[in-house]
């Protein structure tokens, strides 16, 4: 067959548009191997790309948005707009580390907290559990808020003991910087920068319930506190303003203003969570008939190893409760004692020995997003909860981890752990749309200036795809929903 000079020509330029257009788009897979055979390529309907790229294209001058789509199943990238920029992830960020402790625990990895009796004293050896009195993983299970302590009263009196002398606190775990260096000071009292410790209780926070009795406002902590660790100046007033805080570097909560009527205000953070934990157990066993006579001493190096030590007590949280409770509900210190946790224990579940810190858990995090096959080159680590205004990571990084951890061994774990459209958790209201339900499961991400959401979306054809979708900057808060929509077929 012969080709004339002006087909040759006109070949030609169809062949360098090809090329130009396949340039553009980038790599076509994201972290998915490719099979020879494989069912049509999936792809979305031009109405479907018009209506993200009218969504994201209005957007305020200043504002930086990424998206980027891709094939579950195989990595294939459907869409991407700004895949590469660097991005602040908020809460988005704890999707890497909760990855990164499923990848680096063995299977069956459980925090776990030791209580042993050594003559009078009782020790406690701190395992950084940031699941010890939890309420949501209580009211899951149908326990009380104290069914650890009730526990380790049961067991003190099992091994016959009526009361003990000295509580010694072991934290030495993780290292003694419980509050991130970039978290602002301004907000080291608000329960979302709850410090993390070697031993934790109840999220680091204390509740507060209002009650009104004649001219009186009283307050109930949660849990129960000596009562020096409350000033209360709040008076019965016509208007109902409370004002919960705790002044920083002060273990003492402070209730001021004015109250109407009672209820429940949001939870303050404490300042130093070994000490917390120390009034609570106090409480708390002698309140279940085992009082607490001495002291709560922090264990330091002098106090050396115990000797005659005998056991009492070990309690274990399952790795996968403190995944969920990162993914649905977004809590900020388990992520945090999560990250440490990654460089406190090595892969065989032992305790490596290192007083873990920020430093040293990102270099886990970070060998362990390279056996996933992530690259997070360019990308910056700051924290485990995604809080810290200084973490950066692209939507395509995003979409990598999305797509290898559905091919990884604990995707069962990593998948229940994640907020679910319309269901309780971080999804459950702005996301709770019939069209979503079902069909879409992910991690929110929620900043000052910054919107995030990426997980998995389900197609009316029962295709899934992997999406990450961050925002810096202003935007319609219906945004990331929008966007939902037109991904699971809505649009």
């Amino acid at each position: 067959m012969n080709i004339g000079a002006s087909q040759m020509c006109v070949l030609t330029a169809r062949v360098v548009l090809i090329m130009l257009a396949a340039a553009a788009l980038g790599p076509t897979t994201l972290g998915a191997p490719q099979t020879e055979s494989a069912a049509p390529a999936l792809r979305l309907a031009e109405a479907e790309v018009a209506a993200l790229n009218r969504r994201l294209g209005g957007l305020p001058a200043g504002t930086r948005a990424a998206l980027v789509v891709a094939d579950a199943a195989t990595g294939q990238t459907l869409y991407a707009r700004n895949g590469d920029e660097l991005l602040k992830p908020a809460s988005v960020q704890k999707l890497f580390t909760t990855a990164a402790a499923l990848q680096h625990f063995p299977p069956d990895f459980a925090f776990q907290t030791q209580l042993f009796l050594v003559g009078e004293d009782l020790w406690v050896i701190g395992g950084g559990d940031p699941a010890l009195g939890d309420p949501r993983l209580a009211a899951r299970d149908d326990l009380p808020l104290d069914h650890v302590l009730a526990g380790w009263a049961d067991a003190l009196r099992d091994a016959g003991v009526q009361s003990v002398h000295r509580l010694v606190l072991d934290d030495s775990i993780f290292d003694e910087q419980h509050r991130h260096p970039d978290w602002p000071d301004s907000q080291s009292d608000r329960w979302y920068q709850a410090p993390v410790g070697g031993l934790n209780f109840n999220n680091n926070c204390v509740d507060v319930t209002l009650s009104v009795a004649g001219s009186r406002v009283l307050a109930r902590l949660t849990p129960e506190l000596p009562d020096n660790w409350l000033e209360n100046r709040a008076q019965v007033g016509k208007q109902q303003r409370p004002v919960l805080r705790r002044q920083p570097h002060r273990d003492v909560v402070e209730l001021a203003g004015t109250v109407v009527r009672g209820g429940a205000l949001d939870p303050v953070s404490v300042y130093r969570p070994t000490i917390f934990f120390g009034h609570v157990l106090r409480s708390g066993l002698t309140r279940h008939g085992v009082p607490v006579t001495g002291p709560i001493t922090p264990r330091t190096p002098d106090l050396g190893q115990p000797a005659g030590a005998r056991l009492v007590a070990v309690h274990r949280t399952p790795l996968a409760d403190v995944v969920w409770r990162c993914n649905t509900f977004s809590q900020n210190m388990f992520a945090e004692a999560l990250f440490k946790a990654l460089a406190a224990y090595g892969s065989d579940g032992r305790r490596t020995g290192v007083s873990a810190s920020w430093d040293t858990g990102r270099e886990v995090l970070l060998r362990e997003m390279a056996t996933l096959g992530v690259s997070m080159d360019g990308a910056r680590v700051r924290d485990g909860s995604g809080l810290s205004h200084s973490n950066r990571v692209s939507a395509a990084t995003i979409v990598r981890l999305l797509v290898a951890m559905r091919g990884h061994a604990r995707w069962p774990v990593f998948e229940a752990s994640l907020a679910r459209a319309g269901e309780l958790g971080s999804m459950n209201r702005r996301y709770g749309r019939d069209g979503l339900r079902g069909r879409l499961v992910g991690k929110t991400g929620t900043l000052r200036d910054v919107s995030a959401l990426a997980g998995y979306a389900t197609r009316t054809d029962g295709s899934v795809l992997a999406f990450a979708v961050l925002i810096n900057g202003e935007a319609p808060a219906d945004l990331t929903l929008r966007i939902c929509e037109t991904l699971v077929g809505g649009e």
